[in-house]
């Protein structure tokens, strides 16, 4: 009995955890839209600066906890590991995200990368060779349709968003898939800071030379110090460790679709805090994809 209620605590936690990742992931895009707005730059400038800083936070606070940082580099496998993670899971994943908001807006880039949970149960139900479970399969068809009313307003001959926000809105989905599912095996042997913390490290490290942030134009005011801070303490370390720790408790898939609750509230704060304005079919998109969260929660249990 006891053992039965610690797995119920635990996977109660774990969606818990994951959709406070989801929502300070919200925060992250809404300030980072705020930043493109009002500063005047782009995803080649915020996303290096923005994966350094919270990387280098990240391997403070692993070391502050007895961590023992260059262990990670001392094995094959786990070096491997930890350059995919960091140039799909992080850089990719991240460059993709802030590119796709920055050529629409918070709201549209979050949906788009919420098309993940298709590609992560695709993968799982090919991987375990069984077919996918009936609330996984009825999640995934409502933020299909979701995401699909929201991009197309039900006008399938045209998109409401640009081809370079669909592109790198459907890339970072991709590789937020990766992100999700990858780092498993470096989970069950490192700390979750050390992983997460060396990921964004290599990830900044690897767009360096492809974006040179010291050359790219900004408008810099004491705002974007704030809204920097913002984003790289709520929007990425605490984004990045609640989902973590979410889909260890959770799974991939189940996390995958929980985290759906961001291009909510995304919507929700650039409504409230940028003045973007939605009609009654991106509603309706939000709310099925929202739907999700009691049935995967309930039908995991």
């Amino acid at each position: 009995m006891e053992k039965t209620q610690h797995k119920i605590n635990k996977r109660t936690a774990g969606v818990l955890f994951t959709l406070a990742g989801a929502i300070c992931w919200a925060v992250g895009g809404i300030f980072g839209q705020s930043v493109f707005m009002y500063n005047h730059t782009t995803a080649g400038w915020l996303v290096p600066i923005r994966l350094l800083c919270a990387g280098a936070l990240m391997l403070a606070l692993a070391a502050a906890r007895g961590g023992h940082l260059l262990d990670i580099w001392k094995e094959r496998w786990s070096v491997l590991d930890i350059l995919i993670f960091g140039v799909f899971g992080s850089a990719i994943c991240q460059y993709g995200f802030y590119a796709s908001i920055q050529y629409s807006n918070a709201a549209v880039a979050a949906v788009l990368v919420y098309t993940s949970p298709v590609m992560i149960l695709v993968y799982t139900v090919f991987r375990e060779r069984r077919r996918p479970r009936p609330y996984e399969f009825l999640s995934v068809l409502l933020v299909l349709a979701g995401t699909v009313i929201y991009a197309t307003h039900l006008q399938f001959g045209a998109l409401a968003v640009s081809p370079q926000a669909l592109f790198w809105g459907l890339m970072s989905a991709l590789c937020f898939s990766i992100y999700t599912l990858q780092p498993h095996r470096l989970l069950k042997r490192y700390n979750l800071f050390t992983v997460v913390g060396w990921g964004m490290t290599v990830g900044g490290i690897v767009l360096l030379p492809f974006f040179p942030f010291w050359r790219i134009d900004v408008t810099v005011d004491p705002a974007l110090f704030g809204r920097m801070a913002v984003m790289i303490i709520i929007g990425t370390v605490m984004a990045f460790c609640f989902y973590q720790q979410g889909i260890l408790d959770v799974g991939g898939v189940v996390g995958s679709i929980l985290s759906s609750v961001e291009p909510v509230a995304s919507v929700l704060l650039s409504f409230l805090f940028l003045g973007v304005r939605f009609g009654w079919l991106d509603i309706i998109g939000f709310v099925m994809i929202l739907s999700t969260i009691p049935i995967v929660a309930l039908g995991s249990k």
